[in-house]
């Protein structure tokens, strides 16, 4: 992955980044639903 994806990743999990952050991410496809699924240990 990304150091991006690594480092959403790492603040989504020490609650620094929210959920709504992550899905707007998402949204604006700044990152891909893989990388989105992989952030939550879901791939």
């Amino acid at each position: 992955m990304t150091k991006l994806v690594e480092s959403l990743k790492r603040l989504y999990f020490t609650e620094k980044v929210s959920l709504v952050k992550l899905e707007e991410l998402k949204a604006n496809e700044k990152i891909t639903q893989e990388e989105y699924e992989y952030i939550f240990g879901t791939s």
